[in-house]
């Protein structure tokens, strides 16, 4: 559907067309160049941010990759879709790891349906896309939303303002504010890490502005299509997430309620019933799925989570409240992070823009299942914010042009309002508030333009100018707290970053080097964007800020500490060569051992074939370490990297730069006895292995701690 389109001439509800000449400020020289004012504008503002969200989105300090995978939790949607092929919902036991639900013996995802149908047609036709989707879908869901956003406010801009013409000061008034939307927004924030849970929030707004945009049209003139197409985005909404899903519904609902009463015209009082149809039957269509997943209407049974019987504070949390992630008690703390006016932490260092140094804090002893750092709405979302509020004032004044959007600024509201009670705080979680802020900003946007009618063209101009420069400091607040490391980035990311820490710090007077730190181990928590250095440069580490002491695995990990470099104590490089006529049980060659964890890697030949299939094996007393096997043709040569890493208690294998295993070993303060004595590997017969680990330390942990 064109924007052209989106909605049919109305009579004007506000101002008479404006007047004046083409010059900025001025009127227009008529509806159909108004409107190509406001088509231009829009699309030009989204391409703009489409770069940084692109970005963000697949590449962000790595190689450019619309395939981009993350290391945790990207294949859950593949994995039901491909259970829905066979006629169920549920998928192998242990698929989902901790995040699976166990009922009746039965392993679900609580993620609704919604990306799993959109992944069919393509899994399908391949499996070589596996759990490599997410970022694709991802952008399909940014792309939806800016479409559905832009017919939303121009529709709303039509139904308030007739055929006020648009001037090319409003149109670009327009684009600033969709601009907003799409790259100053949390949206950007998801698309940083492309995995499941990012993906049901990026959906979950595409979902809800499509629905209000069709609730809306409804509501300004209601047809059989138009209360078909509300039916539709209202029950893919329902199949994608719960909060927004029924915010979509409850607004559905008094819609229904409004026409019923006759205020939306003694003649459409008959569309009550197809209304309220619309709402209520994606809302039952969801408590059906529900119930076949896990015997209730609504909401996963948290009890039922592999999370809650492996994890002892989460057993903890739920005794704590009543057996529910969701109570009043939440409310402090979650309206004190999500609300607050300084949610953000400004810098020295590159990118100068940051999430709060510390987790949120839980106030009067309120147990939290996590608490993340986490961006507040004003801070990360200034001018949506200061839009918004704008808009709901102006659409409940009396007698307001805008009253009509009351029931969808209600509606899109009830959905951050849920957030609030729910005992997790998290800076993704903003997304439940992006279409309460579009919807809200929208309103905004035309009452001013409609109040700005015949103002002189000074006034025009600073509103122009007002709003491109919030435009542009939202922008780049959200891409600055969105490019720092997380747990998902790779080597070559948390490396990449860094190194542009290093050199914007070394042309604005070096004021990273009060982030170094020197030490001999890495405590369980650091400062937010803390570097530490281990020993002579054999560890060099940047923190995220987290705390995740209640996760005792991920505390001895360290997991809040990223490694950038690793020294020649830590890391170790072998060339191996496999060599043809293996045995079919040949002996394990020791690769390295560290303190009382070791290597081992052994290859024997195929059965069938002529391939070897080489199995690295990490042996520990305390862990049951993981293992690898890979096929190799004989006579081939590898490059292996392993890591032996005492300060965070890490091993792991990397084989032509594709990871292989990665690991918990028990740690210590030994130092790496490095194997093999090549002359003995090659008596056996099996391999040649040539140790080629550097000697000297990281250059750039090496510029760290030079002078100190």
């Amino acid at each position: 559907m064109a924007i052209d389109e989106a909605v049919a001439p109305a009579p004007a509800v506000g101002s008479a067309p404006e007047g004046g000449g083409e010059e900025l400020g001025g009127g227009g020289v008529g509806r159909a160049t108004g409107r190509r004012r406001f088509v231009r504008a829009v699309v030009i503002a989204q391409l703009l941010v489409a770069v940084p969200y692109a970005w963000t989105l697949f590449d962000e300090w790595g190689p450019f990759n619309v395939l981009r995978k993350t290391v945790f939790e990207d294949n859950f949607y593949d994995l039901q879709a491909r259970a829905m092929f066979h006629g169920h919902f549920w998928v192998a036991p242990g698929a989902l790891g901790i995040e699976g639900f166990i009922h009746h013996g039965r392993e679900y995802t609580y993620f609704g349906l919604f990306p799993s149908v959109l992944r069919m047609p393509v899994l399908l036709v391949t499996s070589s896309l596996d759990g490599k989707l997410t970022p694709m879908s991802m952008a399909l869901a940014w792309i939806a939303t800016g479409v559905f956003a832009s017919m939303l406010l121009w529709r709303l801009r039509v139904l308030v303002r007739g055929d006020a013409l648009v001037s090319r000061a409003e149109a670009v008034c327009h684009g600033a504010l969709m601009a907003t939307v799409m790259g100053g927004s949390v949206l950007v924030y998801l698309a940083a890490t492309p995995f499941v849970f990012d993906e049901d929030l990026a959906w979950s707004v595409a979902l809800t502005i499509a629905s209000v945009f069709a609730l809306f049209g409804v509501m300004e003139r209601p047809s059989a299509r138009r209360v078909w197409f509300a039916g539709i985005c209202l029950f893919c909404a329902n199949m994608d997430r719960l909060t927004t899903g029924w915010a979509c519904v409850i607004g559905a609902v008094l819609i229904a309620l409004w026409f019923r009463s006759g205020r939306g015209g003694e003649e459409n009082r008959r569309w009550f019933l197809p209304v309220l149809a619309a709402g209520i039957v994606p809302l039952l269509s969801g408590w059906f799925v529900n119930w076949l997943k896990f015997g209730v209407l609504f909401g996963p049974p948290v009890t039922d989570q592999v999370w809650t019987h492996v994890n002892a504070y989460r057993r903890q949390f739920l005794a704590a409240n009543h057996n529910s992630e969701v109570g009043l008690a939440f409310l402090p703390s979650t309206a004190l992070a999500y609300l607050r006016p300084d949610g953000l932490r400004l810098t020295t260092v590159f990118p100068y823009v940051t999430l709060p140094a510390r987790p949120a804090s839980a106030l009067f002893g309120v147990l939290f299942d996590r608490r993340y750092r986490t961006a507040s709405m004003p801070a990360s979302m200034p001018f949506l914010t200061l839009l918004a509020i704008w808009g709901t004032v102006a659409a409940f004044v009396r007698r307001s042009p805008t009253k009509i959007t009351r029931i969808l600024l209600f509606a899109t509201a009830t959905a951050g309002a849920a957030l609030l009670l729910w005992g997790y705080i998290a800076t993704r979680y903003l997304a439940d508030y992006v279409p309460f802020l579009a919807v809200a900003s929208m309103v905004a946007m035309v009452d001013i333009w409609r109040r700005l009618d015949g103002r002189s063209r000074r006034r025009r101009r600073s509103a122009v100018g007002l709003a491109l420069v919030l435009a542009l400091v939202s922008v780049v607040v959200n891409v600055a707290m969105s490019s720092t490391p997380t747990t998902e980035w790779s080597q070559v990311q948390v490396d990449r970053y860094v190194r542009t820490q290093v050199a914007l710090s070394d042309v604005t007077g070096h004021p990273i080097e009060s982030n170094v730190v020197l030490g001999s181990s890495l405590p369980p928590v650091g400062p937010a964007d803390r570097l530490m250095v281990i020993g002579a440069c054999d560890g060099l580490y940047i923190s995220n800020g987290e705390d995740y002491r209640t996760v005792p695995s991920q505390e001895y990990r360290r997991v809040s500490w990223i490694p950038v470099e690793r020294g020649p104590a830590f890391r170790h490089t072998f060339t191996i060569t496999f060599h043809h006529g293996q045995a079919l049980h040949a002996p394990p060659v020791a690769l390295v051992y560290a303190d009382h964890t070791a290597l081992d890697v052994r290859a024997t030949r195929l059965p069938h074939g002529d391939e070897l299939r080489v199995v690295f094996d990490v042996l520990d007393p305390r862990f049951a370490g993981p293992s690898y096997a890979v096929d190799v043709a004989p006579g081939s040569t590898h490059h292996v990297v392993v890591v032996t890493d005492n300060a965070d208690h890490t091993v792991g294998v990397t084989m032509d730069g594709k990871p292989l295993l990665d690991g918990p070993m028990t740690g210590g303060t030994r130092g790496v006895a490095q194997v093999p004595r090549t002359p003995t590997l090659e008596g056996a017969g099996t391999m040649t292995v040539q140790d080629t680990t550097p000697t000297t330390a990281p250059a750039l942990c090496r510029s760290l701690v030079r002078g100190k």
